[in-house]
């Protein structure tokens, strides 16, 4: 079975498994498995939803701006990058056209919830084997990203995933999701 884990978080991950998601845990260099969790974006609470989700971030123009995630450990302060809307996934490969100064201007701000165990799962439902005439190469046969870069054929297969969801799991063993995305 095909684990495909983003490139950005292949140190990061262990626990990897697949079902019709490739689900994982994040831990830190040093082994830490508690994390505080900090973001850019919109908080979203919907009538049916048990908790604030994180979505991106619409500016008064209305331009996307998009969220991004960042794990810090509370035992060495190592910084994990969870997900870039601005970098990762399909979208951000593909889709949307960014302003790069609104993208570097993101500040994080710290998630109220206290240190958890963080669990991804991605989705990856694009074809690409079966769509590489579609896309645009470079004379390395580097895949063409919207953003103007090139990526290898493997990072775009771990990178370009269609879904991500964030979870976080307290000391009780209580999952809370913040973050759920379809990028594609």
């Amino acid at each position: 079975m095909d684990k495909r884990v983003p490139t950005y978080l292949a140190n990061h991950v262990f626990n990897v498994t697949q079902d019709d998601y490739l689900n994982a845990q994040i831990r830190s260099h040093a082994g830490g498995e508690y994390f505080e969790i900090y973001y850019f974006g919109e908080l979203f609470r919907g009538e049916t939803l048990p908790n604030d989700y994180i979505a991106d971030f619409y500016d008064d123009k209305g331009e996307l701006v998009p969220c991004k995630l960042v794990a810090k450990c509370v035992k060495t302060g190592e910084e994990i990058l969870l997900f870039d809307g601005a970098a990762h996934g399909y979208n951000a490969m593909f889709c949307d056209e960014l302003d790069a100064e609104k993208v570097a201007r993101r500040e994080l701000v710290k998630f109220n919830l206290p240190p958890c165990k963080i669990r991804l799962k991605f989705g990856y439902s694009t074809l690409y084997d079966d769509e590489m005439d579609e896309y645009e190469t470079d004379e390395q046969g580097r895949v063409l990203l919207i953003n103007g870069g090139a990526a290898s054929w493997d990072e775009v297969k771990a990178n370009g995933f269609d879904y991500i969801a964030v979870s976080c799991e307290d000391e009780a063993g209580e999952m809370t999701e913040i973050l759920s995305l379809e990028l594609a």
